[in-house]
């Protein structure tokens, strides 16, 4: 019993010795989303939403939007709290928000902040706008959900279909890793809508303007990463669909002789059923071999000059250089990198049809 009020006396020592904190709700602003836009003058637009506490026991927390520009983060934030009655704390941000103008030119300053800022939370997502953050930020008044909640939830509903799992730390990996550039979700404002527009490209720290569109996320997810769920649409010809559902699929790397002559085979297998088809008879029995391989080389196709693209634009989104760093001793990165553009990499799809859901 003494040693357990030792114990407790000690913790509450060590909290107290490293300034914990305590903050009161109604004397803070908690900042929900942010987002940051160029500005003028080689400045940055900086926009937050907060809550906002009312009177009342059961009030619910109101809504404000504050702008700043500036040169760096931290003064946009610390303007940002000259115009507060209460200083804005980010203990509950979820999402950080970047005009693609502003992710053109580079997001080490405009991410570097956050990491090192000890009221952020660990479960925070990066995102790209097409066109600017602020327009997204904004749409509060047009939303039933604050937009932090409503692009949280977007982005963690799409990650199991067909956005990679990315969040603030996993940014920062491929984006100081070698042999490996980040990717981000590209969001759009439709109307009074947040949707996903695709999956942004960067080259370490900077949006090279090319994406992966929505619906070819599956295909992504489907090269970088072993995941269950999904489906694709598979077109054979006009008014002719197949709907494909990913019951589970796994991806292998095979490099060799990577410090001279690299070779890249990317050995896919993937379980599958059928959703949905379009133009087939149903008085025939069902060639599920005829469907395999007729999916294998339309999807197998496609996962080829997605790599390809890749390649002409100089990114490695799937972390090949990572990869065979890995797998190879004295890795010679400067050749991997000089070499990756020309280097053959084949893709090789194996589809199993395990389910036809097709009612004979």
């Amino acid at each position: 019993m003494k040693i357990k009020l030792l114990l407790i006396t000690l913790a509450g020592f060590l909290m107290a010795a490293c300034g914990v904190e305590k903050q009161i709700l109604e004397d803070i602003l908690i900042a929900e989303v942010v987002g940051y836009d160029v500005a003028e003058d080689k400045k940055i637009k900086g926009t937050v939403v907060v809550s906002v506490p009312q009177p009342g026991e059961e009030a619910d927390l109101g809504k404000e939007v504050y702008e700043a520009n500036s040169h760096d983060i931290k003064a946009a934030r610390q303007q940002e709290n000259a115009k507060t009655p209460y200083p804005i704390v980010g203990g509950r941000l979820t999402v950080i928000l970047y005009g693609e103008e502003l992710a053109s030119k580079g997001l080490n300053d405009y991410v570097d902040t956050y990491r090192r800022d000890p009221m952020v939370g660990r479960d925070l997502y990066l995102a790209v706008v097409h066109g600017k953050a602020e327009d997204v930020v904004k749409m509060e008044p047009k939303l039933i959900k604050t937009p932090g909640v409503q692009v949280k939830e977007l982005i963690e509903q799409n990650i199991r279909t067909n956005l990679p799992d990315v969040d603030l730390h996993t940014y920062l990996y491929a984006c100081h890793g070698k042999g490996i550039d980040p990717v981000l979700p590209l969001l759009e404002t439709a109307g009074d809508q947040i949707r996903v527009r695709g999956i942004a490209l960067f080259k370490k720290d900077r949006y090279i303007g090319k994406y992966i569109p929505y619906e070819d996320g599956f295909l992504y997810k489907v090269l970088s990463e072993n995941f269950k769920l999904g489906s694709y649409e598979i077109k054979w010809k006009e008014n002719d669909f197949t709907d494909i559902n990913n019951v589970e699929s796994r991806v292998h790397y095979h490099i060799s002789n990577a410090n001279q002559d690299p070779k890249v085979r990317i050995e896919v297998k993937m379980k599958a059923s059928l959703l949905e088809v379009q133009g087939y008879d149903l008085g025939k029995a069902v060639d599920l071999n005829k469907i395999e391989s007729m999916a294998e080389h339309v999807i197998g196709k496609k996962l080829n000059e997605m790599v390809t693209m890749f390649q002409v634009n100089h990114v490695d989104p799937i972390a090949l250089g990572d990869h065979a760093k890995s797998k190879t001793r004295n890795f010679d990165q400067k050749h991997w990198e000089k070499a990756y553009p020309d280097i053959p990499i084949e893709v090789d799809l194996d589809i199993e049809m395990i389910q036809t859901g097709i009612a004979e």
